[in-house]
């Protein structure tokens, strides 16, 4: 009998008719929602929607190089703007920009969306997708950005993810005096 808010990242392309879209969410163990959204919701239950807010978003027209530093389920948005980037290239016949993507996550079986990412990665010559198995490689090392995107200073930057790789990000940025070119999703509030 009581209502239960929580945002989550729309991670389909926008779309010019229908009324669907998609939301990715993981089960948390103490996550009251989470949960029962995974678990416990049966189709056709009706759920409230709140108008979509924020400024974690793909321009348009995208820039030519770009950069999505994402750790974990931080993937769900950056997932929406490939979907997106993917489908004006199909749509527009033009290759699709430059896009280097850094994907951290405890195991390979673990990363969201992985057989997407590869698929697209294959299709599009221009999308680099780089794997960080936490596990296994540790965290990502931010001095190390130069060996998997040695142009990462002249690309827009959108990072999303933990809270702890996001504030290393910011620091690194702003070390380099390009804070302006990066963009932040964070998944809650300090």
């Amino acid at each position: 009998g009581k209502f239960q808010w929580r945002s989550y990242s729309v991670s389909s392309p926008p779309r010019r008719r229908g009324r669907t879209i998609s939301i990715t969410v993981r089960a948390m163990p103490e996550g009251l929602l989470s949960a029962h959204l995974v678990k416990g919701l049966a189709p056709g239950t009706i759920v409230r929607l709140a108008l979509p807010n924020g400024d974690f978003v793909l321009p348009d027209p995208p820039p030519a190089k770009m950069l999505f530093l994402v750790g974990g389920s931080g993937v769900t948005p950056v997932m929406a703007m490939l979907r997106t980037l993917d489908r004006r290239a199909r749509e527009n016949g033009r290759a699709m920009p430059d896009v280097v993507m850094h994907y951290s996550s405890p195991t390979a079986e673990r990363m969201i969306f992985r057989p997407e990412l590869v698929d697209l990665a294959e299709k599009h010559p221009s999308l680099t997708l780089h794997e960080l198995h936490t596990d296994t490689d540790g965290m990502l090392e931010l001095a190390d950005v130069d060996s998997f995107c040695g142009d990462w200073r002249e690309r827009e930057t959108w990072a999303c993810g933990p809270g702890p790789m996001l504030d290393a990000v910011t620091e690194h940025w702003e070390q380099a005096g390009i804070e302006d070119n990066l963009h932040l999703e964070r998944f809650s509030l300090e």
